[in-house]
């Protein structure tokens, strides 16, 4: 029953770190232009977010098989700790960059921890606990916001805000290391043969592990659920870095615009109920690929909707389910085409590419912005995703058809 115990706590602590960093995250943006930094920079500010994980997403993955999830999340929400006490003391957007990095580092490893606690068990069993896991991150990413937008709203000067909510947030990164603490006297920490943790920070051995991730990518459901996250979170990366700036512009107030980030955390969560009917009715890469292009019209339609509060909140809704939808059914894709032994790099190179898309997200979109303005950039971003997601969309249908007609060419044997 101790399995169920882990599984749980993989559920509960996902929504509680996620909490911490939605309180975080819409308003290290903010902070950053309170301090002077302009798109550009902000845009190079978040990019520095996803450096290090490209670099450490696969022995991520290695060590989480090695040494066991729960000391991972202890290692990761340590790094969550320095990189919010370092946001405190900034003084400079240098300062702002390396806590950023330390961030990263800290998503990459807690949210594979995390993914890998929640993926063990049966087909069944798993795929419940995915779709509750995604439930309750969507709804830490719907309540961080809002306490942060309390937090800051208290506060006359919004930079004291910005600055007092990060402290709030390193105070519950603390509460998570003490539940870790008490979690790991009773995990059963796998034991790592002599040398090989030594072995898989090596430059050999990070080479290695990288190489045995690409491996993963020979499984074509592999392959589909890399390319419908990789645009989700794409887009997830932009309007985090960028939305709450643009929407300042029209006006928003702090508590504004954390309460319509903490809209779109609901909306992920409560798509959730659905999944399980839209499974029933279409293929998952089908579900995956439409969620895909509705997210991308979403970022065509932000600057229509951005001067009407109640259209926002309304696209705001929209993007927010195609997200909830996207996470569990690209996961649900992935680890059903490999071994529970090989799951800690499966969700290493998940993650892998997500923070790929992530770098070249906010890089590229704070580029054009900073020549065209925020307006165009989103229209001319979202255009380029919509046609890239109806190619995907083409593309899955094409495979779906193709796996039923093999299926009829190849019926299995009868029994007699």
């Amino acid at each position: 029953m101790q399995a169920d115990t882990f599984r749980r706590f993989g559920i509960f602590g996902g929504g509680l770190f996620f909490a911490i960093t939605g309180m975080a995250a819409p308003f290290f943006t903010l902070y950053a232009s309170e301090m002077g930094a302009s798109t550009l920079a902000i845009g190079l500010i978040v990019t520095s977010r996803a450096l290090l994980p490209i670099i450490i997403a696969m022995p991520t993955g290695q060590l989480i098989d090695s040494i066991g999830s729960v000391k991972m999340l202890q290692i990761g929400s340590a790094l969550l700790l320095i990189s919010l006490l370092n946001t405190v003391f900034a003084t400079s957007v240098l300062m702002l960059t390396v806590s950023q990095l330390f961030m990263g580092a800290c998503i990459i490893i807690m949210a594979t921890a995390l993914q890998v606690l929640v993926s063990t068990g049966d087909r069944e069993t798993r795929n419940k606990a995915i779709t509750t896991y995604s439930m309750w991150m969507s709804g830490g990413s719907m309540l961080g916001p809002l306490l942060g937008g309390l937090i800051t709203f208290a506060f006359e000067a919004p930079a004291d805000g910005y600055r007092f909510t990060f402290v709030a947030a390193a105070a519950a990164t603390t509460v998570f290391m003490l539940l870790l603490a008490c979690l790991s006297r009773i995990y059963p920490h796998p034991v790592p043969a002599v040398g090989e943790i030594r072995s898989i920070l090596s430059f050999r051995g990070v080479t290695t592990s990288y190489r045995q991730g690409m491996d993963l990518t020979s499984h074509r459901p592999v392959q589909f659920g890399l390319v419908g996250t990789f645009v989700i979170m794409y887009i997830q990366a932009l309007y985090s870095g960028f939305l709450p700036v643009y929407l300042d512009q029209f006006g928003y107030s702090a508590f504004h615009i954390a309460a319509i980030l903490s809209w779109q955390g609901m909306a992920g969560m409560l798509s959730r109920f659905v999944i399980k009917a839209l499974m029933r009715r279409f293929s998952l890469e089908r579900i995956l690929s439409v969620a895909g292009l509705l997210a991308a019209i979403c970022v065509v339609l932000t600057p229509l909707a951005a001067p009407n509060a109640v259209v926002t909140y309304l696209l705001i809704f929209t993007l927010g389910a195609a997200a909830g939808v996207n996470l569990p059914v690209s996961m649900m894709i992935m680890v059903d085409a490999v071994g529970e032994s090989q799951h800690g790099k499966l969700m290493g190179l998940r993650l892998l590419v997500n923070r790929f898309s992530q770098t070249i997200s906010p890089a590229l979109f704070g580029l054009l912005g900073s020549f065209v303005g925020l307006t165009a950039a989103f229209l001319a971003g979202g255009a380029v995703l919509v046609a890239t997601m109806f190619g995907f969309s083409a593309y899955a249908s094409h495979m779906v058809r193709t796996s039923v007609a093999n299926a009829a060419s190849n019926p299995s044997p009868k029994e007699d």
